[in-house]
């Protein structure tokens, strides 16, 4: 299979030294602009290396990702993104639709390198996230959509109902943040997200049947060796299998459940 790195040229740094791209493609460069306006040559080295990919993984400015993402799709290529999470919903919607008619899969890159157990339904999950950032609802949407698409994995109902609960209630920075959703299967999934002096990624208790354990999962010291070991996993998931580990579908049920938080707490 023949895969294609598209990414800025900051981030080339974090993928250094992955074999598993046959080719690499800076996304801020003008000739991968050329390519989605179709003004390019089609004969061009870099048109060919776009248009020839198999699996494409795109980690890219979010302001350019959706165009990359849907011109890829339309050309027949699987893709693979972290940017996935900083759509709308509605841009989901429209690749996911692209996708399925064209016949290829387009998933998510989490930026979390764990594997859960197989549970049986129904689940409890309660989460709790330290941050030192300062807690806006815009930097939330996108971290609890990314948090919940990696969790969703665990539960395969939809969801029933969404609460929230934050402080303080009329103004921002936020202090707290919970969030509580209940699914069709009887499943829940309790969030927190509170300002702390240390950034934990996720501290996670999963219980279900016969099932109780604990997680606590941090931020890597080095980034470069996460990402490659994420993007590994999850190449090597879609070549052994032909389906993504972490399907679009999971990211779309996530930035649902984000957006009806960011219209409750909207002020």
């Amino acid at each position: 299979m023949k895969t294609c790195l598209v990414t800025d040229s900051q981030k080339l740094n974090y993928y250094f030294g992955n074999v598993i791209f046959n080719h690499t493609i800076e996304s801020n460069n003008q000739h991968l602009e050329s390519i989605l306006l179709g003004s390019y040559e089609n004969g061009s080295q870099i048109a060919k290396v776009f248009g020839h990919s198999e699996l494409l993984v795109v980690d890219s400015n979010p302001s350019s990702s959706y165009a990359i993402i849907a011109k890829a799709l339309r050309a027949g290529i699987n893709v693979l993104s972290p940017n996935l999470v900083s759509l709308s919903s509605m841009q989901l919607q429209e690749l996911i639709t692209i996708a399925q008619e064209i016949g290829v899969a387009v998933g998510f890159l989490p930026n979390i390198n764990v594997k859960f157990p197989n549970c049986i339904a129904p689940v409890i999950i309660d989460c709790v996230r330290e941050s030192a950032k300062v807690l806006t609802i815009e930097s939330l949407s996108v971290q609890i959509a990314s948090d919940l698409a990696f969790l969703l994995t665990l539960i395969k109902s939809e969801p029933r109902k969404v609460k929230v609960y934050w402080l303080p209630l009329y103004s921002q920075p936020l202090k707290i943040l919970k969030l509580i959703v209940d699914f069709n299967d009887n499943s829940v999934i309790t969030y927190m997200v509170k300002r702390g002096k240390k950034d934990r990624v996720l501290q996670v208790e999963l219980i279900a049947d016969e099932l109780e354990e604990t997680f606590d999962i941090f931020d890597s010291q080095n980034k470069s060796v996460m990402i490659k070991d994420i993007v590994v996993q999850n190449v090597e998931y879609f070549m052994k299998h032909k389906e993504m580990m972490y399907p679009s579908g999971l990211v779309l049920k996530s930035k649902q459940i984000a957006e009806t938080i960011e219209k409750k707490i909207s002020f």
